[in-house]
């Protein structure tokens, strides 16, 4: 498949406060569309389906399609708290939007153990730690984990009422991707299997949850042995069903290391140092021109 690429790399100061634990994820308007039609995709981050703020720091937006190769500059269109990319689906057949996200590093320092603490947006070794205030900190202070933060989403919209779906199935080359083994349209019908993949190999232990879009309440899993897992997305109450599936590395010591960094004369903690992935695709139940 050829490439339509949306490319945009906003460099935004963030505060250092906890949003360190937002994840990235595309709401498309609709999972279907005419050829011709204008394709709306709006990006969000936040910790559920609701997103509490933009996406900040770099973000790269492709759209994987049928069509030559088209590149947009510059930042979508910001709607509250949304930034809504569009491209125009000149040819029927099924699209698939990758979206890499990184806002930069995070370190987490307890200045009181057992959790009182704050977040620095910077990574571990780019910080002075002799330059910082530590008044009220205790003696056993430390730097419980630092790491980049590299977040991916993926979503399809298919285009004209032949759109090859089982396309939905072939990777796309995430970092941490999750690829949906079951036929897409069947989503919202019950059990729904998976695969994720880290640098393209199956990864197994890895959490996963999924999330229906009005209802945050969680259907969670854990990666098997070929990093498969089943969850029940079962709606079929709604007219329109909408989930936001999602993995995490966390702290993976497969990953991340146990390093000694800077930290208080009573503490003898080690730190967890290394890049963090993380995940999400949206599946929707309207893939077809009849699943409205």
């Amino acid at each position: 498949m050829r490439r339509v690429t949306l490319y945009v790399a906003m460099l935004v100061l963030a505060l250092a406060m906890g949003a360190s634990g937002h994840e990235t994820y595309l709401r498309p308007i609709s999972g279907w569309a005419n050829p011709g039609d204008l394709v709306y995709l709006p990006l969000g981050s936040g910790h559920a389906t609701a997103n509490t703020e933009l996406p900040e720091g770099i973000v790269n937006v492709t759209v994987i399609g049928p069509t030559g190769d088209i590149v947009l500059d510059g930042t979508g269109e910001i709607s509250g708290f949304w930034d809504v990319y569009t491209f125009v689906a000149e040819e029927a057949d099924l699209y698939i939007v990758d979206v890499y996200h990184s806002e930069g590093s995070w370190t987490n320092i307890i200045t009181n153990p057992p959790t009182g603490g704050f977040w620095v947006h910077a990574y571990a070794y780019e910080i002075d730690f002799d330059s910082l205030d530590k008044t009220g900190w205790a003696d056993d202070w430390y730097v419980a984990r630092s790491y980049p933060k590299n977040c991916y989403a993926k979503a399809f919209v298919a285009v004209g009422d032949d759109a090859d779906l089982s396309k939905a199935k072939e990777a796309v080359g995430q970092e941490l991707e999750i690829v949906p083994l079951d036929d897409i349209s069947t989503v919202g019908k019950g059990d729904f299997a998976f695969q994720v993949l880290f640098q393209g190999e199956p990864i197994s232990g890895i959490d996963v949850w999924a999330m229906k879009v009005g209802n945050d309440t969680p259907v969670e899993g854990v990666t098997d042995a070929e990093g498969k897992f089943t969850l029940n997305l079962a709606d079929e109450a709604s007219e329109l069903t909408e989930w936001i599936v999602r993995a995490d590395t966390k702290m993976d010591p497969r990953i991340v290391e146990s390093v000694d960094l800077p930290r208080g004369p009573l503490s003898q903690e080690k730190s967890f140092v290394g890049p963090v992935y993380r995940a999400a695709l949206t599946l929707r139940s309207d893939y077809r021109a009849d699943g409205y």
